[in-house]
């Protein structure tokens, strides 16, 4: 309705300096909206007098503008009273939104980075203090110092082995890191036995990975310009314990098959890990069309030999397309400096033309938990020929 009264008002103010130029020999301004240049602009009266005032046609026609105004506010006030009860019963009757958590996911998982990364400054600052660093522990911790060794320790590979959240902001967290100690059977040397004695006593370090769990408080306070503002305190010292148990009866793995290296299959896979690892080919004469794997760059292995293959289902030399299997690779890298070390890969191997290509490199291995005879089209072939 805005656009109606804002044309119609062009219309009305419209300058003479905006009208065409009159014909020759009219005695009045021609106009547009007046039929035309050879038309009068105005007019005569109703009362046939030519000296009769006569109403401009924009004036005439911004006349019929209230009449348009009105019609449209009842138009507009009739759609809002039929649109007022349809609103009011969607309000009562559509469920309510489900709940957010996007919001609460993202606090939650900064919360347990901050009280992660504390846990791990606390673990590696008290393994490695002497009893010169009491003020550098207590800028970590609020719980009291105590007693500190006159040397520290020697430490590597610090991790977060497992963090679970508690009370009011606090969470537990347990930092996992390797710690140089005398191996089993040795004697250390006496303490106090001066530097004589240290240099006397050789004793042999290991290395053994302890775990220390580390209660944390969080506290969160959200500032409208600066976001969260965390402040992070670790309330206790840390304390020593066990680590996680490995699991008691490991599941079975999925790869009943007995696949040979030097089948179609395992040349296959042989040549598409020399081309991934070791840069020896190109790797996309081994990949099926869609899949995409790119090769290691720059190669970190000089040459791969696959030693054994366990196979999810039966392979054959001449594959029907779409016989599909998952592939456990055991493969011997040799590196750069000439030094081997052993490696698995888990493949998916589909056939297509009569011969193996790569449909896929797995992030786990198969457990046996699935039904016999069964295998994920998706991965592995839509169709495979059974063992």
């Amino acid at each position: 309705m805005s656009s109606l009264l804002v044309r119609r008002r062009g219309k009305k103010t419209a300058k003479p300096a905006e009208l065409p130029a009159p014909a020759d020999g009219a005695s009045s301004t021609g106009s547009p909206w007046a039929g035309g240049i050879d038309q009068p602009a105005t007019p005569p009266s109703s009362g046939g007098g030519g000296d009769g005032e006569s109403t401009p046609p924009q004036v005439v026609e911004w006349s019929n503008g209230p009449a348009l105004v009105t019609k449209a506010w009842g138009a507009l006030l009739a759609l809002a009273l039929l649109a007022g009860p349809a609103a009011l019963v969607w309000t009562a009757l559509r469920p309510a939104p489900a709940p957010v958590s996007t919001a609460s996911d993202v606090t939650s998982t900064t919360e347990e980075a901050a009280a992660n990364e504390r846990a791990v400054e606390l673990v590696e600052t008290w393994l490695r203090a002497d009893s010169d660093d009491q003020q550098l522990l207590t800028s970590l911790t609020n719980a009291p110092v105590g007693s500190l060794p006159q040397e520290g320790l020697t430490i590597r590979d610090s991790s977060v082995a497992q963090i679970e959240p508690a009370d009011d902001g606090v969470w537990s967290v347990t930092v996992g890191v390797d710690v140089a100690e005398p191996a089993p059977g040795s004697t250390p040397p006496p303490a106090g036995g001066g530097a004589k004695a240290d240099e006397e006593a050789e004793v042999p370090l290991v290395w053994v990975r302890r775990y220390f769990q580390v209660p944390v408080l969080v506290e969160r306070a959200d500032t409208k310009w600066s976001g969260a503002d965390l402040a992070v305190t670790a309330l206790a010292l840390p304390s020593p314990v066990s680590g996680p148990a490995a699991v008691a009866e490991p599941p079975e793995l999925d790869y009943s098959e007995t696949i040979s290296p030097t089948s179609a299959a395992g040349q296959s896979a042989a040549g598409f890990l020399a081309a991934m690892i070791a840069g020896d080919g190109e790797i996309t004469r081994y990949l099926r069309p869609g899949t995409s794997i790119s090769a290691i760059t720059p190669a970190p292995y000089a040459a791969v030999a696959v030693t054994g293959i366990k196979g999810s289902h039966e392979v054959v030399d001449d594959p029907a397309d779409d016989d599909g299997t998952h592939a456990l690779i055991t493969a011997e890298l040799t590196r750069l400096d000439g030094n081997k070390t052993t490696a698995q890969y888990v493949l998916t191997l589909v056939a297509r033309d009569g011969r193996w290509e790569v449909a896929g490199l797995e992030p786990a291995v198969r457990i046996d938990t699935t039904p016999s005879g069964t295998i994920d089209p998706g991965t592995a072939g839509e169709r495979r020929r059974e063992p």
